[in-house]
């Protein structure tokens, strides 16, 4: 059963949160909208679809975001001003343990957490779906141009692909070249300078074309300027990939992972990091709740003031740790895993220690 002190608590945290969220969202929007409203009148935006398909839309995506440095900062704000009327002294004089009163504080963010795992991973992709239509049809147009470079694929054992540039705008590739092995012997490649997707014909056009064959020394090697040919992929297999994550759940992220991982795919990296990413987030609340609470539940000189400044200079730590492993994560051989969840484990180390040191 809860008692007064968590239900005291435990109003304070969530009132506190969903005040500050609140505040924050709603600047936010006030900045978007009027970044983005010539954009909207001009491409002639109903108002119904601003509102509801983008704006709407736009608010869960951006819960996300904010939600767990939000509730740290929370903490602070609130836990610092029972500190400074010295109802933190009240509540560990009455016998209550340190240990004790945290307890409403994990009640609260364990709420939250659930909240947030539930949103990132089930309903953002599913507002998603809606604000990128809206902002391909109303914003701009180019959200899909590029699909990627350095494009590898294994099209099917022994077989391999490689495209150095994709753009679904034309359905055309750059630098392509397919390579069949037979073991660890290669056979044959096939390469062109730019590749183009013939819808009426349902083919692709080779633009500047050669075939090598390989018979143990001999080398045997054909050119030509255009060629139609059947290749064993479809202009659907990269279609907006690199977007339309930000359109699956939990579920059809870890297919398509799979799928991808035995065509050897480069995607693998970026969809791991962004599955990884949606519980990483979520789970950085509990801790950033413990060190909230721990650092300003002792009354310090400077007070609130002080407190913010320490919440603040922490929020920005998680933040470069996080940007951080993303980019060593994407540009080099660090697992994804690892990467996302490196800010959680410095942080949980930070808690174990602040929180030895707070006020028993």
């Amino acid at each position: 059963m809860l008692k007064k002190l968590d239900i005291f608590i435990i109003k304070k945290f969530l009132g506190t949160f969903f005040f500050i969220i609140a505040i924050f969202i709603l600047i936010t929007i006030v900045f978007d909208v009027s970044e983005k409203i010539d954009d909207f009148l001009g491409n002639e935006a109903p108002v119904s679809a601003i509102i509801f398909d983008y704006y709407c839309t736009f608010i869960p995506w951006l819960y996300s975001i904010l939600s767990a440095l939000i509730i740290f900062l929370g903490v602070i704000f609130f836990t610092s001003k029972m500190a400074s009327n010295n109802e933190i002294v009240a509540i560990l004089s009455s016998g209550t343990s340190f240990n004790r009163m945290l307890r409403p504080y994990m009640i609260a963010a364990g709420f939250l957490f659930l909240v947030s795992i539930f949103t990132n991973h089930f309903i953002i992709p599913i507002t998603n779906k809606t604000k990128l239509e809206f902002e391909k049809r109303y914003y701009r147009d180019d959200l899909h141009i590029e699909i990627g470079s350095n494009i590898h694929r294994i099209i099917k054992p022994g077989v391999n692909l490689y495209i150095s540039n994709y753009g679904s705008h034309t359905n055309t590739g750059y630098n392509f070249s397919i390579q069949e092995m037979e073991g660890e012997t290669l056979k044959k490649i096939f390469s062109a300078d730019r590749i183009v997707w013939d819808s009426l014909k349902g083919k692709w056009s080779a633009k500047i074309w050669r075939i090598k064959t390989f018979n143990g020394v001999f080398e045997k090697e054909l050119k030509g300027e255009s060629k139609d040919t059947l290749l064993p992929f479809l202009p659907e297999d990269f279609d907006d990939k690199p977007n339309s994550i930000q359109t699956m759940n939990y579920f059809e992220i870890s297919r398509f992972i799979e799928e991808e991982e035995k065509k050897g795919s480069n995607l693998v990296k970026r969809f791991k990091l962004e599955l990884h990413k949606r519980t990483a987030i979520p789970f950085s609340i509990l801790i950033l709740t413990v060190i909230g609470a721990c650092i300003s539940s002792r009354k310090v000189k400077g007070g609130l003031g002080m407190h913010i400044v320490y919440g603040i200079s922490l929020g920005l730590v998680y933040v470069f740790l996080s940007r951080v492993g993303e980019v060593f994560a994407t540009n080099s051989g660090l697992s994804p895993v690892f990467a996302v969840w490196l800010p959680n484990i410095f942080f949980t180390a930070i808690s174990f220690i602040i929180y030895k040191r707070a006020p028993k």
